[in-house]
């Protein structure tokens, strides 16, 4: 069993030798992931802007019919196309991104890893490992349209889906998914303990006016990959998995 207090401990041990490199892979990971953000909420913007252009002033009162259909029309292919973009960058980018992360970190506390592997996630298996992290992603979404608590728990349970991805791009995501529930099988209150845990430290850096918050991450994340090492070390012990499946890691793979 493990302790919030010894998982924090040993990230930070693994963090004396490498932060800043690690402070850089997570800066790198975030600034892809909020331009993607940026690039969605701006096409939003744009419908919004469209929408809000009436006609010009003195305009025949029996053209407005269709200005305002054309604006409809607009505000929804907007819509529909700020979609379509989203699903594309979580398919094709955040997934694997969010994989070569876990690959990085767990990669650190064993050697020392390089900032490439910040994208290992596009190299090896790219299309299984982009497709088990999008259906991942969405039946997360799914159960969270169905009440904010069974999101909550499945996003927990399916919490080391991109570690094991990382570890072994050759799992299928349904298999990903399987072990990841079977590692987090009564652990899962703890889990959340953990992640609420860096909820003080997140306030703090906010503080500083969101900067401080760049400067947890690396933390966060050195922690949470301390925990899927415990979790995995369980997994093969209890056969959740097999060696096959979980071979480990090594600096050329």
């Amino acid at each position: 069993m493990w302790t919030r207090a010894e998982l924090k401990q040993s990230a930070k041990d693994v963090l004396r030798e490498n932060y800043w490199m690690a402070f850089a892979v997570c800066l790198v990971y975030g600034l892809i992931a909020s331009f993607g953000t940026g690039g969605v909420s701006g096409g939003a913007s744009s419908g919004a802007a469209a929408g809000s252009a009436g006609p010009a002033v003195g305009a025949p009162v029996e053209l407005l019919p269709g200005v305002v259909s054309a604006i409809v029309v607009i505000g929804l292919f907007g819509l529909m196309l700020g979609l379509a973009l989203a699903f594309a960058l979580q398919f094709f980018v955040y997934g694997p991104l969010e994989v070569g992360l876990g690959r990085y970190f767990l990669e650190s506390r064993q050697f020392s890893s390089s900032f490439s592997r910040l994208f290992s996630g596009f190299q090896r298996n790219y299309l299984r490992v982009a497709g088990g992290m999008f259906v991942t992603e969405l039946f997360i979404g799914l159960w969270s349209l169905l009440l904010i608590v069974p999101g909550i728990v499945k996003a927990l349970a399916w919490s080391q889906v991109p570690y094991l991805l990382a570890e072994n791009p050759n799992l299928t995501g349904a298999r990903a998914r399987e072990i990841s529930e079977q590692m987090t099988d009564g652990q899962k209150w703890e889990i959340f303990l953990l992640q609420l845990s860096f909820l003080g430290w997140y306030l703090l850096g906010a503080l500083a006016c969101g900067v401080g918050v760049l400067f947890v991450d690396p933390y966060v994340q050195a922690t949470h990959a301390e925990l899927y090492a415990r979790l995995r070390d369980r997994a093969l012990r209890e056969g959740f998995a097999t060696l096959e499946e979980l071979p480990g890691l090594c600096p050329a793979a």
